[in-house]
């Protein structure tokens, strides 16, 4: 197994890598790529239901999800993504976000694997959060540190967020599911929620991937927020997403 750093300042690429066949330190590696890059992009990789299961679980204890339409009930950890209704969920996302945000424990880790490749479409952008906040114009940071984010089911969540492991800083923020900011008016929020999607959306800051069939996406979700590109329903396109409960999750190596 290599592991090659993308030339973003976040993400790497995993290469020579068999996720079917995961060694005890591997599993080590890819954990320990992750707090590091972020972002981990694996290729050509054939992966089953219940091997997209068994590999997520290298991370930690899975989150699961209700049954529905296009969905497998047999593997309720599966959440797929699908360009047709029947075929899974559709329109998820198209704005920056991190998945799991709405939840009191937000989820740490979300795994993609792209089952079916349209013929165009769908790609999904990228933004490192601790870049993000790094980049901020200092003379406004004052201004966002302490603030705390109001998702409109209530859940409540730092703006400028520590990451659990490394304790860096990133800017947390839900461009889609936020509602509100603790002691903002309304007209604040709208104009802070602008601002911060605008900054994430900066010229040159996002990884653009293009899926092909057979690809897996670890990010980081405290680390990397991601957004959903459209894409119509005369494609044919199925990701399968997996997320790592938060008080399961494995930061690191020599864990389980």
């Amino acid at each position: 197994m290599k592991i090659r750093a993308m030339q973003m300042g976040f993400g790497a690429h995993v290469e020579e890598a068999d996720l079917t066949s995961l060694s005890h330190d591997d599993v080590n590696r890819l954990r320990t790529a992750l707090l590091e890059h972020g972002l981990l992009v694996i290729q050509n990789q054939e992966l089953s239901p219940a091997g997209q299961v068994r590999m997520s679980e290298a991370f930690g204890t899975l989150e699961t999800f209700p049954p529905g339409q296009g969905q497998l009930a047999e593997y309720p950890q599966i959440f797929r993504v699908a360009s047709q209704p029947a075929k899974g969920h559709t329109n998820v996302g198209r704005y920056w976000h991190s998945d799991g945000s709405f939840l009191a424990a937000a989820t740490p880790i979300s795994i993609w694997y792209l089952v079916a490749q349209p013929a165009m479409g769908g790609e999904t952008l990228f933004a490192d959060l601790r870049e993000a906040y790094r980049a901020y114009p200092e003379e406004r940071k004052p201004a966002i540190d302490g603030l705390v984010t109001l998702h409109r089911n209530g859940t409540k969540h730092p703006l400028v967020m520590q990451h659990p492991a490394t304790r860096e800083p990133s800017l947390y923020f839900n461009v889609g599911l936020t509602g509100g900011v603790v002691g903002y008016t309304p007209e604040q929020f709208m104009a802070l929620r602008t601002d911060l999607d605008d900054h994430l959306s900066r010229a040159g800051a996002a990884y653009v991937h293009h899926w092909d069939e057979g690809d897996v996406v670890i990010a980081d979700n405290f680390r990397v927020a991601h957004r959903a590109t459209p894409i119509s329903a005369d494609q044919h396109r199925i990701l399968d997403r997996t997320t790592v409960r938060a008080d399961g999750v494995y930061w690191g190596k020599n864990q389980n």
